[in-house]
């Protein structure tokens, strides 16, 4: 169902993760697998020994900050206009949280079922799936992550 990973990320990844964040803050932002950057492609590697070969078409990205952004309520990691627009439902090959800079954080735990994951700076955590997650009250301190969805089929496009 998910897999944590603990220091996954050096501090180049969240340097690099940090700058990429600032593109989807608020939005997503998808990237053609030819145009992956090298932590991107690490991701991707990490994330198929999880779920297996991943016939990899691109990512799709988007960044939280407690202070910029709502965090999001129970939901499953989907393509979003695909179901806003005809009802179906489409699952990414693989959801990937990687958690950016937190700091004095007060709440703002993963949630997966009844387990919780509580946000350490450079650690990714993985998701199969169709998995239900949401994001706990965030009550104080910084919470900044990015995520990625790896796509093994087109999103929908109107």
């Amino acid at each position: 169902m998910f897999r944590v990973l603990r220091n996954f990320l050096t501090d180049e990844d969240l340097k690099e993760l940090k700058r990429a964040s600032a593109e989807c803050l608020h939005t997503s932002r998808y990237i053609q697998k030819d145009r992956l950057t090298p932590v991107q492609k690490k991701l991707v590697k990490l994330s198929e020994e999880y779920v297996g070969d991943i016939d990899l078409l691109g990512v799709e990205q988007w960044a939280f900050h407690n202070f910029y952004t709502n965090l999001p309520f129970l939901h499953q990691d989907k393509d979003e206009r695909l179901y806003e627009v005809e009802q179906e439902l489409s699952f990414p090959a693989c959801s990937c949280v990687l958690y950016l800079q937190i700091e004095d954080l007060e709440g703002g735990n993963l949630k997966i079922g009844e387990e919780e994951v509580v946000p350490e700076t450079g650690t990714v955590v993985l998701l199969k799936p169709e998995v239900w997650h949401e994001i706990t009250p965030c009550t104080g301190g910084t919470r900044h992550s990015i995520n990625y969805n790896l796509w093994d089929k087109p999103l929908y496009s109107s």
